[in-house]
């Protein structure tokens, strides 16, 4: 009898240790993703408000982080996040146009699901808040 409850709970703990390593795998992913799409976001925010030259010291680094936070969504993002960040890209990655705002605008409102579930934002809130209240009408 007592065989069997410690056999139990040997089992308990095996399972509960696979379980804790599973959920703790799942948040590391997790985290890989958000801090990801947190990265290209500020690289983004620091082309628009320093405007680097491309060709100084400055425009390579921020040209250099910028490359390795889209590879890292590239790698850990999730299908939608990847397919919005493409459509942003195909319209040439700048906010010029009400199109490129708006698949700007989409992407991040894909990363902001991806990273923290079910949150739900206005388009035009979300798009003020990014691009500024001149380009949300």
């Amino acid at each position: 009898m007592s065989t069997a409850i410690f056999s139990l709970v040997g089992i308990g703990a095996v399972l509960q240790f696979l379980f804790s390593r599973h959920l703790d795998n799942k948040k590391h992913q997790r985290d890989l993703r958000a801090k990801a799409y947190a990265d290209y976001l500020q690289c983004v925010s620091e082309h628009a408000n320093l405007g680097h030259q491309r060709s100084s010291a400055e425009g390579r680094q921020l040209s250099a982080k910028t490359a390795d936070s889209k590879c890292r969504i590239s790698l850990y993002g999730a299908p939608a996040v990847i397919s919005a960040f493409a459509n942003f890209e195909r319209l040439g990655a700048a906010m010029n146009t009400s199109e490129q705002c708006s698949a700007f605008t989409n992407m991040v409102t894909a990363m902001r699901q991806d990273a923290i579930g079910n949150s739900s934002v206005a388009q035009a809130d979300l798009e003020a808040v990014l691009l500024g209240s001149r380009r949300a009408t």
